[in-house]
């Protein structure tokens, strides 16, 4: 395991923040698994540290270094997991154009992680493209209202799926989809039904109208999106 870890040294060093949040599920408070994504606020799972040490989880752990599995199941180099809203570096991007005096660029997060849940969803609608998306806040608004979960007669309670994609700037995605998560045990096709709803809302959101500046700060950038399934059979059903 030894030899493993620090064969993939300079892989895993290579690795941006971005990978780094998209570790592969964790034990969250009370054994609850947490899936890949931005890191718990005030919360680390623990883990293993140099040596083989086992770091129980908890508050002091977030200092102490830590192997992790990244995208891939590549071991990414031991180091302390990020603190949200600490040491998570930000990224000023200037579009082109624009100087000091002349416009004030969008601050980006290094990582660009977004949850989507089911429960209130209302029917996916795509973005009206003389509504110009300029901000984070603006983008993800987009993409919640296209999300169209799967029917109840396809729908499994607790499901989740997590995408990674880029956009160009003219506001359309780059390639598929890459998956990055799926709740552990779903049935295949159950896991096709989740795909389809994910690809169909992102077709619905496409081309995203990106304004001209904000289109130059997030071309490229990795976008992860969890879609969560958090409706209950029990409830009554608002929608098939």
């Amino acid at each position: 395991m030894a030899r493993l870890l620090a064969a993939t040294l300079l892989l895993a060093i290579g690795l941006d923040a971005s990978a780094w949040a998209q570790m592969t599920e964790v034990p969250g408070p009370g054994g609850t698994l947490i899936a890949p994504g931005a890191p718990v606020r005030g919360y680390n799972p623990g883990g293993i540290g140099p040596g083989g040490t086992e770091v129980a989880p908890g508050g002091a752990a977030r200092t102490v270094p830590m192997y992790r599995i990244g995208p891939g199941g590549v071991p990414l180099a031991p180091r302390p997991d990020p603190s949200v809203g600490v040491d998570t570096p930000t990224v000023r991007l200037q579009p082109p154009g624009c100087d000091n005096s002349g416009c004030v660029p969008e601050i980006l997060p290094q990582t660009l992680a977004l949850t989507i849940t089911s429960r209130d969803a209302a029917p996916g609608k795509a973005p009206s493209p003389d509504a110009q998306i300029d901000s984070i806040h603006d983008l993800f608004a987009a993409l919640r209202a296209c999300w169209d979960p799967p029917g109840r007669d396809q729908a499994h309670e607790g499901v989740q799926m997590s995408v990674r994609f880029s956009l160009k700037r003219s506001g359309e995605i780059m390639a598929p989809p890459f998956v990055t998560y799926t709740t552990p045990g779903t049935a295949a096709d159950t896991r096709k039904v989740y795909r389809s709803a994910i690809d169909a809302a992102l077709a619905r959101c496409a081309p995203l109208p990106l304004s001209k500046g904000f289109a130059a700060s997030i071309a490229g950038r990795p976008i992860s999106v969890r879609y969560v399934d958090d409706r209950t059979a029990s409830a009554d059903p608002q929608r098939p």
